[in-house]
């Protein structure tokens, strides 16, 4: 079971604050220079990585080195307007700042590349989900609406991983499980399933 809220701007959900508490992490989305820039977060990513009882982070990036037709649209969509070398240097200041991390937490980070296009940012906390949307326009995601989707996370994703999703008897846990089976495939972790997203895995420190 699980409920949902919508929200307006992904501040609205006090990520650092969940993001500390969290014992797992996984996040799936085009870039993190936001998060890079953003001491709260970076604080808030350190506590929880330095709790002995904290497990894993993993991480899933766009592959900007990976041919597709698609990505100067998708460079638009993330920031309008930019110039290509602007936004690759933005896709430079996410990658420091990832490795950053894994290098000083070894064996806790795991950042992935993808070459797919991605479909939504999507979060997965403690206790809940945060799925954004990508559009064309001058507004990025983070100030766009945001599902918040309160529901048991490392049950999903044991579910996921598995290749086991919740039965159509449970709407809602259906509804959730969608977003978190993109995680796990976006690094190739469904048992017997093919691997479109994944590339390569670029560390695991």
């Amino acid at each position: 079971m699980s409920t949902q809220r919508i929200l307006a701007g992904l501040r609205q959900a006090e990520v650092p604050g969940a993001v500390a508490r969290s014992d797992r992490l996984f996040f799936h989305a085009a870039l993190y220079a936001n998060f890079a820039r953003d001491q709260t977060m970076g604080a808030a990513l350190e506590t929880a990585l330095a709790r002995p009882g904290f497990t894993l982070l993993e991480v899933v990036s766009l592959d900007v080195t990976a041919r597709c037709s698609w990505r100067d649209e998708f460079f638009d969509v993330l920031r309008q307007g930019r110039f290509p070398g602007d936004l690759l240097a933005e896709f430079a200041v996410s990658r420091t700042f990832l490795d950053d991390l894994a290098a000083r937490h070894p064996g806790k980070v795991r950042l992935y590349d993808s070459p797919a296009l991605p479909l939504a940012p999507i979060l997965l906390l403690r206790d809940r989900l945060l799925v954004g949307h990508y559009l064309h326009g001058p507004i990025p995601a983070p100030d766009g609406f945001w599902l918040a989707i309160e529901a048991d996370v490392p049950r999903l994703l044991h579910r996921a991983e598995a290749g086991v999703p919740p039965g159509p008897d449970d709407g809602p846990a259906r509804a959730a499980y969608r977003f978190v089976h993109e995680c796990v495939m976006a690094r190739g972790a469904v048992p017997g399933g093919p691997d479109p997203f994944s590339r390569r895995l670029h560390a695991t420190r």
